[in-house]
């Protein structure tokens, strides 16, 4: 389902609960239930773009003609990045964030992400990528309070 869906990133959750009562999503539920499923997102930051929408529209339509639903013959993505592990960036100061990078940038571990100012410009913070992986989230907004996600860096698995 997921490749018929036509979204190209793929995270692979290896450490969500195998308990069904103690599932939290629901991708999560129907899996502890031995159903298949997957969550998707397209956009970011709660815009709606109409090509974001588009994705979300048409990856539903081409599912269902993978599952029979629907006429036709299913297109499915050739070349999945495979995420294994999201590893969560935090600020540890408040002040005015600065990415450096845009969500879908391929970074090396150790690479400045951004960096946090106090509020006359001083750099007091400097983000930076735990792992080599693909930003995936990166903060969309100046404001930064210590413990806010900065980022969000998939660890690649399978790149094919």
């Amino acid at each position: 389902m997921v490749l018929a869906f036509g979204i190209d990133t793929i995270i692979v959750w290896g450490d969500r609960p195998r308990d069904p009562n103690a599932s939290r999503y629901l991708d999560n539920t129907t899996a502890t239930r031995g159903k298949p499923a997957i969550a998707v997102e397209a956009g970011f930051a709660g815009t709606v773009e109409p090509e974001d929408v588009h994705a979300l529209i048409s990856g539903t339509f081409n599912v269902m003609r993978y599952l029979k639903m629907l006429p036709g013959q299913a297109t499915m993505i050739e070349h999945p990045v495979w995420i294994g592990k999201v590893d969560t960036v935090v600020s540890d100061r408040s002040g005015i964030f600065y990415p450096l990078v845009a969500r879908g940038t391929y970074v090396e571990q150790g690479m400045k992400i951004g960096y946090v100012t106090d509020y006359f410009g001083n750099t007091i913070y400097e983000a930076h990528a735990p792992a080599a992986g693909v930003v995936l989230y990166i903060c969309a907004v100046p404001s930064m309070k210590q413990g806010d996600a900065v980022a969000n860096i998939g660890e690649i698995t399978i790149n094919s």
